[in-house]
């Protein structure tokens, strides 16, 4: 494990100190993020996943292969962030995979029984509950080309080929809704990739992939009325999150049956647009621009409903009121599912290094655990017992700092949690009910 000082912060901004805006100066690349924020992501390519958590400064191996040398994969949490998706070593080469923060280990998952590069499938997403786990395998390697099918895995059906809608053409699945009943990704065929979206077949699998289209009355294979690759989905399946393209002017954009596509808008002196991830609502969305010319930087962007898309340094500054000093915030990698904290990377402006970043939204994610009255703890903190109070029939998960789980319980209306056993710190206590997620810290004294 790896101590990051953060002494360098504490004379600008007293924010800092409480963990609204952390940084960790290094080359940790963070792909995800969860309800309780924790950062997941990777340091080096192919080389082990990891776990940043800014609130401690550490910095924790937990194995698997992360991407690159020919292995792909996304670390990527579930709603209650007991579960993270990615690659592992199966039986001898990298799989699709899923890692438990319970038991501390990765299980792989399987594949379509083809290896390219010494990979046999790699893991870029997972359901909200954490049994889904969708990505891409290695369909077949015929005729001297290589192609592959989006997957998606769980535990009842195994491992399920999502096909593709051209023979010999490339299909990758990135996520997948709540109860993974809505996969979303994209299709190969003429490049840039483009949307696709797969739904659950009661009978078992998946229905074949359709496109996401700017006219649902227009022809479904015109290339400039089908959007760009799929890239986020919502708890409920309902709102899907893309890249822009030449199909709507590179913005980055959302759709909903109901609304049709939703431009997101562009940013000044900024390239194409990309949805990096959405809370389970999608009332809070977030990602990046390219540069208009190669070589530019990347400019960060945060949207929502009612305040529209703003460029986020200007936001964590501006709005939120934490100084990001010299820091400048180049990219986006995700938000966690209840809207809280959002991770990603960019530059000291001063020494020209990388590093990584955790933001807190406060009361801009989808919960604002200090005003919602969804649920009451007390007393905090606690030696011995915790009274919980909520309106409606709940999942409770306890987990520590470093992300472990140590318990579930499924509790309505008042419940008294016994904490005389654990030792004294911070602990995570995460509530979900439907579709809300709602974490509070306890301390226990």
């Amino acid at each position: 494990m790896k101590k990051i000082l953060l002494l360098s912060f504490l004379s600008f901004n007293v924010n800092f100190l409480f963990a609204q805006f952390l940084i960790e100066n290094s080359f940790f690349q963070p792909t995800g993020v969860s309800d309780v924020g924790l950062v997941a992501g990777y340091s080096a390519q192919a080389g082990p996943y990891q776990l940043w958590n800014p609130d401690s400064a550490i910095l924790t191996d937990i194995g698997g292969v992360a991407p690159g040398q020919g292995v792909g994969g996304q670390a990527r949490f579930s709603a209650g962030g007991s579960f993270i998706s990615g690659t592992s070593i199966g039986t001898s080469v990298p799989e699709l995979s899923r890692y438990s923060l319970l038991t501390g280990q990765w299980t792989a998952l399987g594949s379509l029984g083809f290896m390219i590069d010494s990979t046999l499938s790699g893991g870029f997403g997972i359901s909200g509950d954490g049994n889904t786990v969708v990505g891409l395998s290695w369909a077949d390697t015929t005729g001297g080309f290589a192609y592959a099918h989006g997957v998606a895995y769980n535990a009842t059906e195994g491992i399920m080929d999502l096909g593709s809608l051209f023979l010999g053409r490339s299909t990758r699945a990135n996520a997948a809704s709540g109860d993974g009943s809505v996969v979303v990704g994209w299709q190969d065929f003429n490049g840039p990739w483009k949307s696709a979206v797969w739904r659950k077949n009661p009978n078992g699998g998946y229905f074949p992939n359709v496109y996401i289209l700017i006219d649902t009355t227009g022809n479904p294979n015109d290339e400039y009325n089908q959007m760009g690759e799929c890239s986020a989905v919502s708890a409920d399946g309902k709102w899907i999150g893309g890249y822009g393209d030449y199909a709507n002017f590179n913005q980055p954009w959302i759709w909903c049956e109901d609304s049709g596509v939703i431009n997101l808008g562009t940013l000044p002196n900024t390239g194409n647009g990309y949805v990096s991830g959405m809370s389970a609502d999608a009332s809070v969305v977030v990602g990046w621009f390219d540069g208009q010319l190669w070589g530019d930087p990347q400019t960060p962007f945060i949207w929502t409903h009612a305040g529209g898309i703003q460029e986020l340094n200007a936001y964590i500054n501006n709005v939120l009121g934490y100084s990001t000093s010299y820091y400048r915030v180049y990219g986006v990698s995700g938000i966690s599912s209840n809207g809280l904290y959002i991770a990603g990377y960019g530059i000291d402006t001063t020494s020209f290094n990388p590093f990584a970043f955790r933001v807190n939204l406060g009361p801009t994610g989808i919960q604002d655990v200090t005003n919602d009255e969804w649920i009451i703890l007390y007393p905090n903190p606690a030696s011995q017992f915790v009274t919980i109070n909520n309106n409606s029939n709940a999942e409770l998960t306890i987990t520590t700092m470093e992300g472990k789980v140590l318990a579930k319980h499924e509790i309505t209306g008042k419940f008294r949690l016994d904490v005389s056993e654990y030792e004294s710190g911070v602990y995570f206590l995460t509530l979900k009910s439907g579709e809300k997620v709602q974490t509070h810290k306890l301390i226990r004294g």
